[in-house]
């Protein structure tokens, strides 16, 4: 199954504030995400000119695609209320499903 990805920016100066969230949430949040992916990289955080930076990725488990799209949707949503916040959800093929998609396999 794919990777998922999910980047997130925010300005500095909010980073008290979408910690908060974080922390409040992010119990419930890994139970929901576990039967549906495994967590890669959880919340990278890096600055950058444009603000704070968080990326995470996930493996998605088979058949869970659409579902995880879902709750990941569900859970960025607690952080609407944060000025300047912005975020993009990118799904992405595992080489092994791009070859076979045309027609190639990986060497054993």
């Amino acid at each position: 199954m794919p990777y998922m990805f999910t980047y997130n920016i925010f300005p500095a100066d909010q980073a008290e504030n979408i910690s908060k969230i974080y922390l409040k949430n992010i119990k419930e949040a890994r139970a929901a995400l576990r039967p549906l992916a495994k967590e890669i990289i959880p919340n990278s955080i890096k600055a950058t000119m444009e603000g704070m930076s968080a990326i995470s990725v996930f493996d998605v488990k088979e058949g869970k695609l659409e579902e995880l799209l879902k709750l990941q949707q569900e859970l960025l949503l607690a952080y609407h209320e944060i000025p300047g916040y912005r975020y993009n959800i990118e799904v992405r093929f595992k080489a092994t499903e791009a070859l076979g998609m045309i027609g190639m396999k990986m060497p054993e």
